[in-house]
């Protein structure tokens, strides 16, 4: 029997929405993928063109980030697999956590 998961990749792919799709993960998953003491002062709203756009909660987040941006990029791609998130913009605002 054949797993689901390839089969979809596939119809997604001939269809050319598997890079939207992948976006589309890196946005929805920021949270487990972070970690939980960066989910709590962080929100990832978009991603564009492989810019993915992070609300951070202050000045002094956004600046620590900034020097750990290499690393998160590192991570979010290998998470998914493929070279999605070529940048980074952090953006400070403030925002309440939606509860998942």
């Amino acid at each position: 029997m054949k797993s689901v998961g390839p089969v979809i990749e596939n119809l997604l792919r001939s269809y050319n929405l598997w890079q939207g799709y992948k976006q589309y993960q890196v946005v929805e998953s920021w949270d487990q993928i972070v970690g939980p003491e960066l989910a709590e002062v962080t929100r990832a709203d978009s991603i564009t063109r492989g810019v993915l756009r992070v609300s951070v909660k202050d000045s002094v987040w956004a600046y620590h980030l900034s020097m750990l941006k290499p690393r998160l990029i590192s991570k979010l791609n290998k998470h998914l697999g493929s070279k999605v998130v070529k940048d980074i913009f952090f953006k400070i605002e403030p925002f309440e956590k939606k509860d998942n």
